[in-house]
């Protein structure tokens, strides 16, 4: 075959079983980009130049109204060929897209429209076959959940197929209700964050491109705490400051640290207490954990994890 031909540098999307819905959907943006006439072509057929017919006697005396029939090829102008030409372009672009197996399908086509049929037959079905897959697709969509150990990205490219698949099949549902839908079946470590959104004003209206955004950059930054300051209990004093990642301050902190005294030989157990130590910082400085999680000046967080640095550094020396 052929190399694929071109629109502005743009090659003929290839056609790709595994995936049919992207394809048809690159496929029409390239015929649109090629010529805007190829669509009225792929959904009406080819064009067919006609003639005026005036008013008219049958031979057997009946009446024939004045209308239009096609014209014969001798009659054809130079503005009939060019738009006839249309066809031929369209059948072209759909021909080179194709795979050996699908040209296959495809060569007893006579028209662009004929062949774009054909495809869509083969690789969606019939009108029956749709409607299954749609009762699928909506069956799939109200049973939706997140699996566990998934990513706020897997569940959101997960999340956005379904419903550009039901789209593709002609069903659509409110921003309002897949906006709640795509929060209640989010990923328990963004519950903090997501019922946040949820209490916004305006959170019926956001794009879910938005609301996915506002997830990912606080799923990142609770990604970057674990890799900072760790995860798990905390037992010693030093992690007592570390698990201030978010800088909270709601009581004081006690911890027991083990003493070994080589005298006695035996463990001694030391009862420390957070106020005790004084690193100069005063409470009034610190951040509770419900305004850190809404924080999203990146400059300031970086100055907070600078600050809990210096603070277990201070403890460490202590």
């Amino acid at each position: 075959m052929s190399a694929p031909k071109t629109t502005a540098g743009i090659k003929v999307p290839p056609f790709t079983r595994d995936d049919f819905g992207l394809w048809k959907m690159k496929m029409l943006l390239f015929i649109k980009a090629s010529n805007p006439l190829y669509i009225g072509i792929l959904e009406n057929g080819p064009f067919v130049p006609m003639k005026p017919v005036s008013e008219s006697t049958a031979p057997d005396g009946s009446r024939i109204p004045s209308g239009t029939q096609p014209k014969d090829i001798s009659e054809f102008t130079d503005s009939d060929k060019e738009l006839i030409r249309l066809d031929t372009g369209l059948m072209l672009i759909l021909a080179d897209s194709a795979d050996k197996e699908m040209s296959y399908q495809l060569m007893n086509c006579t028209s662009g429209k004929h062949m774009w049929d054909t495809i869509n037959l083969i690789m969606e079905g019939t009108e029956d076959v749709q409607e299954n897959r749609l009762d699928i697709l909506t069956s799939q969509y109200e049973a939706f959940r997140s699996l566990p150990g998934e990513s706020i990205t897997q569940v959101f490219e997960k999340y956005t197929k379904l419903l550009n698949e039901l789209a593709m099949k002609g069903k659509t549902y409110p921003l309002r209700e897949s906006n709640r839908k795509f929060m209640m079946t989010l990923p328990h470590h963004v519950e903090h964050k997501s019922s946040s959104i949820r209490e916004r004003i305006d959170f019926t209206k956001m794009p879910l491109e938005m609301i996915y955004g506002k997830l990912k950059t606080y799923e990142m930054e609770q990604e970057q705490r674990v890799i900072i300051y760790g995860s798990g209990t905390v037992d010693s004093k030093h992690n007592a400051l570390v698990r201030s990642a978010a800088l909270v301050v709601d009581e004081p902190i006690t911890s027991e640290i083990q003493v070994q005294t080589p005298r006695a030989g035996k463990e001694v157990i030391i009862e420390a207490e957070m106020d005790s130590v004084n690193l100069g910082v005063d409470e009034s400085d610190y951040y509770t954990l419900e305004e850190l999680e809404q924080m999203e000046d990146k400059t300031m967080a970086r100055a907070i994890i600078h600050l809990v640095q210096a603070l277990r550094e201070a403890t460490r020396l202590a």
